[in-house]
């Protein structure tokens, strides 16, 4: 199964790196712009302020700076306001538990611990909200797909290879 097979009534929430390998020179997979072209998609603040974050930390003497600002500001400019989803407070003291659990298993450092709980937040909102996430953080999404319970999940690769289909998997 391959991105095309996704549900024609799912609706997607993105991951920080959808938007990321979205403004790259290569872009995104062809089959990943056609499933985002043609599907619902709905946004989290958590990857609004991680896109922020990245506005902030750029290095002004950097000479591609302006691009790359430039870049991310017209990503968050173009997200409409009622495309938003929120996750509820019962849903961030799981994707804390989840990710504590799995940084205390893995031995994650403390910089580590904080990036797995934003990943554990948007996962646990695809999850509250019966969303499909589209990710190519195969490493954080397979560990929460692990211990997290049943959740749509679309994985990517940026390499030349066919992207991993929608996976539904988890522990009763």
């Amino acid at each position: 199964m391959d991105a095309s097979a996704v549900p024609s009534d799912a609706i997607l929430l993105l991951d920080t790196t959808v938007y990321i390998d979205g403004m790259k020179r290569a872009g995104l997979p062809a089959d990943i712009q056609a499933l985002l072209a043609d599907r619902v998609i709905r946004h989290s603040p958590i990857c609004v302020g991680e896109l922020g974050f990245g506005v902030g930390r750029i290095d002004p003497s950097h000479r591609d700076t302006e691009r790359n600002r430039s870049a991310i500001e017209g990503v968050l400019g173009r997200l409409e306001p009622d495309s938003f989803v929120e996750l509820s407070a019962a849903g961030w003291a799981r994707a804390g538990v989840l990710a504590g659990a799995l940084s205390r298993l893995q031995g994650f450092a403390q910089d580590r611990r904080r990036t797995l709980f934003l990943d554990a937040a948007l996962f646990v909102t695809a999850q509250e909200l019966g969303l499909t996430l589209v990710s190519a953080n195969l490493t954080d999404m397979d560990l929460l797909l692990q211990i997290g319970g049943e959740a749509m999940v679309l994985l990517y690769s940026m390499e030349q290879q066919p992207p991993s289909p929608p996976v539904q998997t988890g522990f009763a």
